[in-house]
């Protein structure tokens, strides 16, 4: 009977709507507090965390099977843009592990961000499970949009680049880490505080807007070390030079900015924070691995427009 009324974790699949979408913004005790106080239900927090758990397994479950439709967008797509990045969450026994966080972004010709598709994963050794998950969206949207421009942006992670040049016809490392090295660089190599600003502003104007502006720029910071004869890695100095030197086929902004394509990663790192750090470091919070997957799966659904009520429809009408 239970599998004919597709009861979802002792809940029926509206009630399990609510309780999902209510566990993957609030703590347990303030869903139970608000179905209380709000709606006139009791429950235990135990039901709220085994129904959300019930779901986030179905949305796994499905997520190899099951495709979901883009919202009407604004204008015609022109790039898409591909991130990923990791961040801490707390996890019970073995303190914080890296959950990961991935981004599809879809611009049009001027550069706009038209929608973003949300992917998260909970804490996992080799990351395959999230690797494969982002994998499978971005070959979906590659089968709809095979024709345009599309770029990997992240920061100096080996292993973001690694797995998104597999995917991407240019990578870009995110601008803002890249003035970050800049920027200590500067700190380190001139005396006079206002002449160091003067010499930044100046550097980062021509990092994002002229051609050949990176080779230049690291060219200059080389000489300058070779000059004062610095070597030590963990001088400022030492590491902008080494920094650019590894990442300079990355950092041809000129060429990203006439293609409209983004030069930053802020889209993935704000997911870091929605996506991941909004839920899961409240305080005193600690997790189970199980727990923080069946969460990351909602909210990756929630935060991405049209998915969540698309998700429950194919339920409905398909079943699990």
């Amino acid at each position: 009977m239970e599998g004919a009324a597709r009861i979802i974790g002792k809940s029926t699949p509206r009630f399990a709507k609510v309780i999902s979408w209510k566990y993957a913004e609030l703590s347990g005790e303030q869903v139970v507090s608000d179905l209380w106080n709000n709606h006139g239900l009791k429950v235990s927090k135990k039901l709220v965390q085994s129904v959300s758990e019930r779901v986030g397994a179905i949305i796994l479950a499905k997520a190899s099977n099951w495709n979901y439709r883009l919202p009407s967008l604004l204008a015609e797509v022109s790039s898409i843009g591909i991130s990923r990045d990791g961040t801490t969450i707390p996890i019970r026994g073995e303190g914080y592990k890296i959950a990961m966080a991935g981004t599809i972004s879809l611009y049009d010709d001027e550069g706009k961000r038209l929608h973003t598709i949300y992917v998260g994963c909970s804490p996992q050794k080799g990351k395959a499970t999230f690797d494969a998950t982002l994998e499978r969206e971005i070959l979906a949207i590659k089968l709809k949009y095979p024709k345009v421009t599309y770029g990997g942006i992240a920061d100096g992670e080996k292993a973001n680049w690694i797995y998104l040049e597999k995917y991407t016809d240019y990578q870009i490392l995110d601008f803002y880490h890249a003035i970050s090295y800049v920027s200590e660089y500067s700190k380190a190599s001139f005396d006079d505080p206002d002449e160091s600003q003067i010499w930044l502003d100046l550097s980062c104007e021509q990092l994002k807007n002229q051609i050949g502006a990176a080779q230049l720029l690291q060219l200059e910071m080389k000489d300058y070390a070779q000059q004062h004869n610095i070597i030590d890695k963990a001088n400022p100095v030492t590491k902008a030079v080494t920094y650019f030197t590894n990442h300079m086929h990355k950092m041809e902004y000129h060429l990203y900015d006439l293609k409209k394509l983004p030069i930053g990663s802020g889209v993935v790192e704000a997911a870091c924070k929605t996506l991941v750090k909004q839920r899961f470091s409240k305080s005193g919070c600690k997790w189970y691995r199980t727990a923080v997957d069946a969460i990351l799966r909602a909210r990756s659904l929630i935060l991405t427009p049209g998915r969540w009520n698309q998700f429950w429809n194919k339920l409905s009408r398909y079943g699990f």
